[in-house]
């Protein structure tokens, strides 16, 4: 269970009760006892978290203090598109990456021309990993 010290109104602290606060040893064995805790000033802390959708960004959250508890509920908005582009670069980016491994010396050498020992299929392979390559670096802006 996740608890919050409060002074003053303001939070202190959010987590799990430590082993010892100020001049107490053992807070954490005293769990559950929330009517103790409370005269300490600790109340339990509920997080509500928020589905994040394809094109939106986690956006802080809003914290209600109220003399029973702590609830923090994450905040979402929209991506900027700035944000969007970085995401899509990114993504290609190891696209491209995952490609370019995949480019053992083995294949390199089955790529080879015929006369250097190479295969068609190998060249086949390579020519269309790269063209794989070619798509994911058109989508970087």
């Amino acid at each position: 269970m996740l608890y919050a010290h409060v002074e003053k109104g303001s939070i202190t602290y959010r987590g799990t009760l430590p082993k010892t606060w100020r001049n107490t040893s053992g807070l954490n064995l005293s769990e559950g006892d929330d009517a103790y805790l409370k005269t300490l000033g600790w109340v339990p802390y509920v997080e509500v978290p928020v589905e994040i959708g394809v094109d939106e960004t986690p956006d802080g959250e809003d914290t209600v203090v109220t003399e029973t508890e702590v609830t923090s509920t994450a905040k979402k908005r929209a991506m900027t598109a700035d944000e969007k582009t970085a995401r899509d670069n990114n993504e290609a980016e190891n696209e491209i990456l995952r490609l370019e491994i995949l480019q053992t010396p083995q294949r390199l050498a089955d790529a080879l021309p015929d006369d250097s020992g190479g295969t068609a299929d190998g060249r086949a392979w390579f020519k269309a990993n790269r063209e794989k390559i070619a798509v994911e670096r058109a989508k970087l802006a």
